[in-house]
């Protein structure tokens, strides 16, 4: 046990910190605010596609700013698109990853 948590426990805590998925494409002027487990965006000054996809519920909500639909950001829709694919899959290969964790930290422990 490392700072009183076991490895169980990490790999739960982990896996409960997996819920949501935010994919952020943002021009113009973004404040990166990093906390200690995320990052949080100040975007007013900015033009920007955001998704997040709750991964227990299976919600998916994206909002583009018109610039992106209709305007000169048009090609980074696409971009955006991708993003999210490419983090959808990330995201389901690192819970996988962390299921087989798991298990073998319990298959030492029993």
């Amino acid at each position: 046990m490392a700072n009183g948590i076991s490895v169980i426990e990490k790999i739960k805590n982990a896996l409960d910190n997996l819920v949501k998925l935010k994919i952020v494409t943002a021009v113009g002027d973004v404040v990166v605010k990093e906390g200690s487990k995320t990052f949080d965006f100040d975007l007013k000054n900015a033009k920007a596609s955001v998704t997040i996809i709750d991964l227990l519920q299976g919600d998916i909500t994206t909002i583009y700013h018109e610039e992106f639909v209709t305007g000169k950001y048009t090609e980074l829709k696409n971009f955006h698109s991708e993003r999210e694919k490419e983090g959808y899959a990330r995201v389901k290969a690192n819970i996988e990853a962390l299921g087989e964790l798991l298990k073998l930290a319990k298959s030492f422990i029993t």
